[in-house]
């Protein structure tokens, strides 16, 4: 249950990030849209972050 909560509150932080970095860009560079990028690394930790979660842990040592 509280991984749950976890992944929402990364998801939220993700989302208002994305918001100011695209305000940003819109505003310095509106000719070339730069956001994709931080978006898609950010989304990638996201990912591997959540995929962690299911993992078993080895406590063999």
């Amino acid at each position: 249950m509280s991984n749950t909560v976890t992944l929402g509150k990364k998801i939220k932080a993700y989302l208002l990030i994305l918001t100011l970095l695209s305000v940003i860009n819109l505003l310095t560079s509106p000719s070339y849209i730069w956001v994709v990028w931080p978006a898609i690394g950010i989304g990638i930790g996201l990912v591997v972050s959540t995929l962690s979660w299911n993992k078993p842990k080895n406590n063999s040592l």
